[in-house]
């Protein structure tokens, strides 16, 4: 089922399943901000990911000598149990409470909420966690958005880079034939502050660039010095993905990493994860402004 919050500025429409984000326009222009699912390319526009992301070794975790099967990026992602709450006109959030289902998968008792605010040009995403079990709680929480990139026969996805704040010398971590974290790294080459994009960029997968020193980057188009802005604070791991030749890019602000291959399948083990004591809440948030 689709919800929609709006402001002067923005619309943003969300779909109860998964709580993905389907839609942001600008209300003045119609101009659509956020990658429309074609299925024979990507049958996503905005996951969620908790409390795993990427592809999990084995596809499952240990927890106390116990498995439990572990999908890809976690049990957000297609949930349609999460509750929706219509907080106002310009904010909405969606919670899933742990259940005898969630313990086949996951071994704590949970709430996990996200919350949708409009305010002025920006989209504020916010990731709530609260930790109801008597074990300390290992997770990895991140942001899967699909922004799009108009493309037609005078603008090529060439004419588009990812724009960091400061010049970097980066080198990503590659996936391997697995879809694991593999030792095996990439030097990215950028234009002073920016990283143009291709169609070839992606052909090796996901860029992944992990214990990052910046907490914002911009999408825009080569001429333009505006564009989207996607803040992170207190994210230390960053992806940026699309399929080649695809006219849109994710950026994935990731509190955690995909399983390596000489990765642990005992949570417990996960050296990227966080914890949360009992009774302990956690709060993160994504950040996107419209230009």
């Amino acid at each position: 089922m689709l919800h929609t919050i709006e402001n002067k500025n923005l619309i943003c429409t969300l779909e109860s399943n998964g709580a993905e984000i389907r839609s942001i326009k600008n209300k003045a222009t119609g101009e659509e901000y956020i990658w429309q699912i074609d299925s024979s390319i990507w049958g996503s526009s905005s996951p969620v990911l908790f409390p795993a992301i990427g592809k999990i070794k084995e596809d499952k975790i240990i927890f106390n000598g116990k498995p439990y099967l572990m999908p890809k990026h976690g049990i957000i992602r297609n949930n349609t149990q999460l509750t929706f709450k219509q907080l106002g006109v310009s904010n909405c959030s969606f919670t899933l409470i742990s259940s005898e289902e969630t313990l086949k998968q996951y071994p704590y008792r949970f709430s996990f909420t996200i919350e949708f605010t409009l305010i002025e040009k920006r989209v504020i995403m916010t990731y709530t966690l609260e930790n109801r079990d008597a074990s300390p709680m290992q997770f990895a929480c991140g942001g899967h958005t699909a922004y799009a990139l108009p493309l037609n026969e005078n603008v090529k996805l060439s004419d588009y880079v990812i724009e960091f704040p400061s010049p970097l010398h980066l080198e990503s971590n590659l996936l391997g034939a697995s879809g694991l974290l593999s030792n095996n790294k990439r030097k990215i080459q950028c234009n002073d502050k920016a990283l143009p994009l291709s169609d070839t960029l992606f052909n090796d997968d996901a860029l992944i660039f992990s214990n990052i020193d910046f907490d914002w980057v911009r999408l825009r188009k080569k001429a333009n010095k505006k564009g989207i802005i996607v803040r992170f604070k207190d994210y230390p791991h960053l992806a940026l993905w699309s399929k080649p030749f695809a006219d849109y890019i994710c950026i994935e602000p990731w509190l955690g990493l995909p399983d390596r291959e000489d990765e642990s399948i005992d949570l417990t083990k996960k050296t990227s994860y966080k914890t949360i004591e009992p009774g302990s809440k956690f709060s993160i948030a994504i950040e996107t402004e419209i230009e």
